[in-house]
């Protein structure tokens, strides 16, 4: 069986409970987020192991966020908490079901060596996943560069392009850790704009997905390409979608051929836009195997 170690920021999401830009949002809902934390979600409920790496605070948000990891089956033996206040993230949906993010940062970049010495041990069928958010602190971008440079698992990367954290040093980084990742996911937007800042960022990647939004998504290998259509299905909110599709690809690639994995990843993250919010939404493999004959 897959086993995923997902190495990123673990944080709150407050959500608007209205539609809309967040300055124009009334009224806020907590819920457990980070794109790495939603992956491990992602793909425990579709029951791979899985480890979270991550820092949170001494405080009741990262208390809350232990808790629900526990509850999702999810390893927090490398969870750590800090004096800090834990990360949280304020988003909104507009009209179009598309999210407005605001960052209030914490704990989530106070990753230390001991937490990431579990990357390093080889393991048949393990793979280090890796989130971007972590990275916009030079010291941890380079302690997580060393355990990567060092692990013999395959390693996975979203760099989840945010502009409004991206400098031209944090967008550096994310190449550089492009550049020695086995599977790289990505927009198709992020695609775009990392082959144009640099031609050589992906071609070291065995495995590169690309979604797509309403389009599905797309699997890209040094030897052919594939492509998967979503569901049809009443979208409420896309945030997490992406989340979906690389817990489930990650989960099923070692299971079914590539083309069947990102088969079942595309209807993963189509039945997580169907209510709101990114973790809550998240499929459960025997929700997932109603709408396909491949579980």
């Amino acid at each position: 069986m897959t086993k995923i170690i997902c190495v990123g920021e673990l944080l709150v999401d407050m959500i608007g409970t209205e539609r809309g830009n967040l300055e124009e949002v009334e009224t806020i809902k907590k819920k457990p987020g980070g794109a790495p934390a939603n992956v491990a979600v992602a793909a425990s409920r579709l029951e791979t192991r899985v480890e979270k790496v991550a820092t949170v605070g001494k405080d009741s948000f990262g208390e809350f966020l232990i808790q629900k990891l526990k509850e999702e089956n999810v390893n927090t033996d490398n969870l750590r908490q800090v004096d800090q206040k834990t990360t949280m993230a304020f988003v909104s949906l507009n009209n179009n079901s598309e999210p407005d993010f605001m960052f209030y940062r914490g704990a989530d970049e106070q990753i230390n060596e001991n937490q990431l010495q579990g990357l390093k041990r080889k393991e048949q069928h393990k793979i280090v996943h890796l989130g971007s958010l972590p990275l916009t602190n030079q010291e941890t971008s380079q302690k997580i560069r060393k355990a990567v440079e060092e692990t013999e698992n395959m390693v996975s990367f979203d760099p989840n392009l945010r502009e409004d954290l991206l400098t031209e040093e944090y967008e550096h980084r994310l190449i550089e850790i492009a550049k020695i990742s086995d599977i790289v996911f990505l927009s198709e937007e992020e695609y775009r704009k990392i082959n144009e800042k640099d031609e050589e960022a992906l071609e070291n990647a065995e495995e590169i997905i690309v979604s797509k939004g309403e389009e599905g998504a797309e699997l890209i290998t040094k030897e052919q390409t594939f492509n998967a259509k979503p569901l049809s299905v009443n979208t409420v909110d896309t945030t997490g979608a992406g989340d979906a599709l690389t817990g489930a690809y990650l989960t099923f690639r070692q299971e079914f051929s590539q083309k069947n994995a990102l088969k079942l990843a595309v209807k993963s993250a189509s039945l997580s836009t169907t209510s709101k919010g990114a973790m809550s939404a998240l499929p459960t493999r025997k929700e997932l195997r109603k709408h396909t004959e491949l579980l």
